[in-house]
């Protein structure tokens, strides 16, 4: 947490009205596209339980030259299973982009309820590609605890 005052006891700001927060963390890879055809999975890193997952960020900054299509999506492993384009649908990885979370995920990111590992998963056909080069970037709140609150 970052701040000084950890509980409101007065009206006072800077004095004794709470300023604390949580700090935004990331977890991050590189993933070198150049690839046999076929499916990779690659582990991004684990969400902690009670974080609030604040964006899902997947750039391709060189394409893929695979010589028919390659796709990549970011999903998730928990207790339910495996779910590959969980947080991002597959996207073409042919093209140099930026992509982030589909909205269909925005519920699941305010409350991460267990331990989550987050995966990236590359699909290629055709002839192997010889360049391409994605990054997945995970940014959390870590025990941010998000809870309902009624308008004050």
């Amino acid at each position: 947490k970052a701040g000084t005052i950890s509980n409101t006891t007065g009206t006072t700001l800077g004095e004794n009205i709470r300023n604390t927060g949580q700090v935004a963390m990331t977890q991050s890879i590189l993933i070198s596209m150049a690839a046999a055809a076929g499916t990779n999975t690659y582990d991004v890193g684990v969400i902690p339980k009670n974080s609030q997952i604040v964006e899902v960020l997947m750039r391709f900054a060189i394409a893929s030259n695979a010589g028919t299509s390659a796709t990549m999506s970011i999903g998730k492993t928990d207790s339910g299973g495996a779910t590959a384009a969980f947080y991002t649908a597959a996207q073409n990885a042919k093209t140099a982009a930026e992509h982030t979370q589909q909205t269909s995920a925005f519920d699941n990111m305010d409350r991460v309820n267990e331990d989550t590992r987050i995966t990236a998963t590359l699909i290629t056909a055709g002839t192997t590609s010889t360049t391409g080069q994605a990054s997945v970037t995970i940014t959390y709140i870590q025990a941010n605890n998000l809870r309902d609150k009624a308008a004050n």
